[in-house]
């Protein structure tokens, strides 16, 4: 997950408690927080900073992209390069001069178009974790109303082979076939596909500690879970996997920014001053709140089917039931795009439509029908 997206849901926790009073903090509302998400990894042309700004509060939540600033990428041997903005607010090394390579150094030093600079200390590369295996088993779900469900856990076993490294962080996306289970009647899109392909990225930050393992072998880390009731290993699955080894710095910077993104936001969480990445400003009256993270990462892609497990899954997709909608005679009926009308009839000064959602059997008005590029 990237920081700059947590950082709405970091800042969202100030004003929002548990309790249904809300809360509002007296902050300098001229106060602007610049946001550094920035990576450099063991694969070719990796290096990366994002760079953003906070808004103020009385705004919508959302980050300002820091535009026209300079963006340098060094390492230990003497080297710099210039990151090229390839997006508002998006550097990206695009000579691929600096190469991540496993026990060097790399940091950044920004220079914002205002003048202000700010600069990382610098992180060693660690070496990688391999990843073994991705597998799924079969377990009992206890869902957030207390009733059981059975399904797949999907998990994956990794070892580092120096015996040295103990800091892992994982991120995962899934992508699936999905047939419209209803032949298209009336057709809402020029062209309706019956075949999509949905694509899910999963906001978590999932982060692990294996310094007490005297071994640096860690068993069956979870990524995700599949219910029965889902239809996702109707046809294909596929589970994409980035496993990043990391430092120590890095690994406490994500746990902390965890503690906020799972709290409730009560009045004494943990709020973004106790977060301390490893950017700095030149300037006292500079903020700044991010990391520049320098990790070797490995990557596995697996697919899954339900042949491979003995529980019966669904191959209807629950939302894809029927159900009802009510309506006075003024209202307009429901909007096509959005829902297919099965069956309509008055009752009483109701009007009653019994509906199913439209990507039902169109499922391009939901889905994308192409393949996700990381699909093989």
């Amino acid at each position: 997950m990237n920081i700059y997206k947590l950082i709405l849901i970091l800042f969202s926790s100030l004003i929002i408690s548990s309790c249904t009073e809300t809360f509002y903090p007296k902050v300098d509302e001229t106060t602007s927080v610049l946001v550094v998400d920035g990576r450099i990894t063991n694969e070719i042309g990796s290096g990366e900073v994002r760079l953003f700004r906070t808004v103020k509060f009385t705004d919508e939540f959302s980050l300002k992209p820091e535009i026209d600033a300079m963006v340098f990428l060094h390492n230990d041997q003497g080297e710099t390069e210039v990151l090229s903005e390839i997006e508002p607010g998006i550097y990206k090394s695009t000579s691929n001069l600096i190469q991540g390579k496993v026990g060097h150094s790399y940091w950044i030093e920004i220079q914002t178009i205002s003048n202000k600079k700010y600069e990382s200390t610098p992180e060693l590369m660690p070496s990688a974790f391999e990843i073994n295996s991705l597998y799924g088993e079969e377990l009992d779900v206890i869902k957030e109303d207390g009733s059981k469900e059975k399904g797949v856990g999907i998990y994956f076993d990794a070892t580092n082979q120096n015996n040295k490294e103990n800091f892992l962080r994982w991120e995962y996306r899934e992508s699936y076939r999905w047939d419209s289970p209803f032949k298209v009647e009336d057709k809402y899109s020029d062209k309706p596909a019956t075949t999509c392909y949905p694509l899910n990225e999963f906001p978590l930050i999932n982060i692990y500690n294996a310094t007490d393992l005297s071994k640096k072998e860690v068993k069956r880390l979870s990524i995700s879970t599949i219910l029965q009731h889902e239809v996702k290993l109707e046809h294909e699955y596929l589970m994409d996997l980035n496993l990043y080894s990391i430092s120590s710095g890095n690994y406490q910077f994500w746990k902390k920014m965890k503690a906020i993104h799972q709290s409730n936001g009560n009045l004494y969480d943990v709020i973004p001053a106790n977060i301390i990445g490893n950017i700095t400003a030149c300037e006292n009256d500079c903020e700044v709140l991010g990391y520049f993270e320098a990790s070797s990462v490995r990557k596995k892609q697996q697919f899954f089917s339900k042949s491979e497990f003995s529980l019966e899954f669904s191959d209807l997709d629950k939302n894809c039931e029927k159900f009802m909608k009510r309506y006075d005679e003024k209202t307009p009926p429901p909007p096509p795009n959005i829902f297919k009308i099965i069956i309509s009839y008055q009752e009483n000064s109701e009007l009653v439509y019994i509906v199913r959602w439209r990507y039902c059997y169109e499922c391009n008005v939901k889905y994308p029908i192409n393949k996700p590029s990381f699909w093989p």
